[in-house]
Protein backbone atom coordinates (compact mmCIF):
# COMPACT_ATOMS: atom_id res chain seq x y z
CA UNK A 1 0.00 0.00 0.00
CA UNK A 2 1.49 3.63 -0.70
CA UNK A 3 2.24 5.80 1.65
CA UNK A 4 -0.55 8.46 0.76
CA UNK A 5 -3.50 6.20 0.46
CA UNK A 6 -1.96 4.25 3.95
CA UNK A 7 -2.29 8.11 5.27
CA UNK A 8 -6.07 8.77 4.09
CA UNK A 9 -6.82 5.08 5.64
CA UNK A 10 -5.18 5.91 8.67
CA UNK A 11 -6.96 9.79 8.86
CA UNK A 12 -10.01 7.77 7.86
CA UNK A 13 -9.85 5.10 10.92
CA UNK A 14 -8.64 7.73 13.10
CA UNK A 15 -11.97 9.69 12.38
CA UNK A 16 -14.38 6.88 13.07
CA UNK A 17 -12.76 5.67 16.35
CA UNK A 18 -13.17 9.19 17.76
CA UNK A 19 -16.63 9.22 16.23
CA UNK A 20 -16.95 6.08 18.09
CA UNK A 21 -15.43 7.35 21.21
CA UNK A 22 -17.66 10.63 21.66
CA UNK A 23 -20.75 8.62 20.88
CA UNK A 24 -20.17 6.53 23.63
CA UNK A 25 -19.00 8.88 26.17
CA UNK A 26 -21.86 11.92 25.46
CA UNK A 27 -24.36 13.01 28.08
CA UNK A 28 -27.37 13.44 25.50
CA UNK A 29 -30.27 12.37 24.67
CA UNK A 30 -30.58 9.31 21.70
CA UNK A 31 -32.41 12.13 19.28
CA UNK A 32 -29.75 14.82 19.84
CA UNK A 33 -27.59 12.13 19.37
CA UNK A 34 -28.90 11.25 16.25
CA UNK A 35 -29.38 14.43 15.49
CA UNK A 36 -25.57 15.58 15.63
CA UNK A 37 -25.03 12.13 14.31
CA UNK A 38 -26.70 13.24 10.92
CA UNK A 39 -25.15 16.82 10.50
CA UNK A 40 -21.54 15.19 11.52
CA UNK A 41 -22.45 12.71 8.73
CA UNK A 42 -22.46 15.43 6.26
CA UNK A 43 -19.45 17.06 7.22
CA UNK A 44 -17.54 13.62 6.86
CA UNK A 45 -18.84 13.32 3.51
CA UNK A 46 -17.82 16.71 2.42
CA UNK A 47 -14.58 16.23 4.65
CA UNK A 48 -13.66 12.56 2.53
CA UNK A 49 -15.01 14.65 -0.28
CA UNK A 50 -12.29 16.92 -0.55
CA UNK A 51 -9.65 14.35 0.47
CA UNK A 52 -10.66 12.36 -2.40
CA UNK A 53 -10.07 15.15 -4.70
CA UNK A 54 -7.06 16.53 -3.74
CA UNK A 55 -5.48 12.61 -3.26
CA UNK A 56 -6.22 12.29 -7.15
CA UNK A 57 -4.47 15.89 -7.82
CA UNK A 58 -1.64 14.74 -5.69
CA UNK A 59 -1.55 11.38 -7.05
CA UNK A 60 -1.53 13.56 -10.80
CA UNK A 61 1.11 15.93 -9.67
CA UNK A 62 3.42 12.68 -8.41
CA UNK A 63 3.12 10.98 -12.28
CA UNK A 64 4.16 14.33 -13.58
CA UNK A 65 6.82 14.99 -11.62
CA UNK A 66 7.95 11.78 -11.66
CA UNK A 67 7.80 11.68 -15.83
CA UNK A 68 9.97 15.35 -16.06
CA UNK A 69 12.36 13.54 -13.70
CA UNK A 70 12.58 10.67 -16.25
CA UNK A 71 12.80 13.01 -19.30
CA UNK A 72 15.88 14.95 -17.18
CA UNK A 73 17.50 11.93 -16.70
CA UNK A 74 17.42 10.50 -19.76
CA UNK A 75 18.53 13.95 -21.14
CA UNK A 76 21.62 14.06 -19.00
CA UNK A 77 22.73 10.33 -19.54
CA UNK A 78 22.37 11.60 -23.48
CA UNK A 79 24.40 14.86 -23.04
CA UNK A 80 27.05 13.02 -20.80
CA UNK A 81 27.71 10.24 -23.21
CA UNK A 82 27.94 12.56 -26.52
CA UNK A 83 30.67 14.34 -23.79
CA UNK A 84 32.23 11.40 -23.55
CA UNK A 85 32.24 10.32 -26.76
CA UNK A 86 33.81 13.65 -27.83
CA UNK A 87 36.44 13.56 -25.30
CA UNK A 88 37.54 9.99 -26.47
CA UNK A 89 37.45 11.58 -30.17
CA UNK A 90 39.85 14.33 -28.83
CA UNK A 91 42.08 11.85 -27.03
CA UNK A 92 42.57 9.51 -29.73
CA UNK A 93 43.51 12.47 -32.31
Amino acid sequence: MSKSKSMVVGFALGTVVTAAATLLSTPKAGKEVRKDLKENMDKMKSTFSSIKRDGIQLRAKIKFANKEKEEAMQETAASNIENMEDDIEQETK
